[in-house]
């Protein structure tokens, strides 16, 4: 591997011990330091930054603008007995995202799309991203926080310290979790989960932060939620998802209603059902962290 052999932009800047793969394409601006690795097929974009000994292993597309701390290690093979060499998979990360020391980003599998990043996202230390992963754009995922495979997490989803989502679940935009949570079912948009498959309430500050949300949308979305996840007692949930989609909602209401729609109605491996609303005891860390772990991929 020479850094002098593959297409690089006259304007990156490269030191002399990264190594660089002649399949590699580093564009303008981009800046590669200190034993910085870049494998085959890999792209870093216009004004990426790779900090000293970051690891992009192979099939990594990198955006514009991205900044890799050290010992991140992007496009590694993915964990999973299924994996098949022959099918090498892919990553794709969006533009302006900081990306922290030691995050893992596995390639996708050869059963699903690939493992994406959207833009502005911000992963903390050591948080994982499992084969086929997807997370939307501005999501924070902090120290610790860990996505299995075929995990989807909408935009503007904050996930605190130690925070899991199983694989195959779905997590809607503007999610909230706090420190310690795990889900393996289904999450509405714009709620906070605490514990394990439950949820405390609505986000109601990344709800009033959220510029496309006024506060119309944000009384209609409080009206949505404690209609199927706090009064519907013995109800069927489909039921009240019938009652609510004869009347008349903006859109923040109506992408609520039809997430849980859509959430129930899945076929295996995608049905996980939805979290819970009412009030219900939380199991602890301790408790939680071998349920997952037991049927978690990646």
């Amino acid at each position: 591997m020479n850094a002098r052999t593959a297409p690089i932009d006259p304007t990156a800047t490269v030191h002399p011990t990264a190594q660089i793969d002649p399949s590699a394409r580093i564009h303008a601006d981009a800046v590669i330091e200190a034993d910085a690795f870049v494998g085959p097929n890999c792209t870093v974009g216009r004004g990426t930054r790779l900090r000293a000994r970051a690891m992009l292993i192979e099939h990594v597309t990198l955006g514009e603008r991205n900044d890799v701390h050290p010992y991140a290690v992007l496009g590694g093979d993915p964990q999973d007995k299924s994996f098949d060499e022959t099918k090498r998979g892919e990553v794709i990360i969006g533009d302006r995202n900081i990306i922290r020391e030691h995050v893992t980003i596995n390639r996708s599998n050869w059963n699903g799309g690939p493992t994406r990043v959207g833009s502005g996202c911000y992963l903390m230390c050591s948080t994982h991203l499992a084969h086929n992963a997807q997370i939307g754009d501005n999501v924070i995922m902090a120290n610790g926080a860990c996505l299995a495979g075929h995990a989807r997490v909408g935009h503007g989803v904050v996930m605190s310290a130690f925070t899991m989502v199983h694989q195959f679940v779905i997590v809607g935009d503007g999610v909230m979790f706090r420190g310690g949570s795990g889900v393996g079912m289904h999450v509405p948009p714009f709620v906070v989960v605490a514990g394990e498959n439950f949820i405390a309430g609505l986000n109601k500050v990344g709800l009033a932060r959220n510029p496309a949300i006024n506060r119309q949308d944000r009384d209609e979305v409080k009206r949505v939620y404690r209609a199927l996840f706090r009064e519907r007692e013995a109800t069927p949930i489909q039921d009240v998802i019938a009652q609510l989609r004869d009347e008349t909602w903006g859109a923040a209401a109506t992408k609520f209603i039809d997430f849980c729609a859509d959430a129930i109605a899945k076929e295996p491996p995608h049905r996980r059902g939805l979290v819970g609303g009412r009030r219900m005891r939380v199991r602890t860390q301790s408790a939680l962290m071998p349920a997952l772990a037991d049927t978690a991929t990646g």
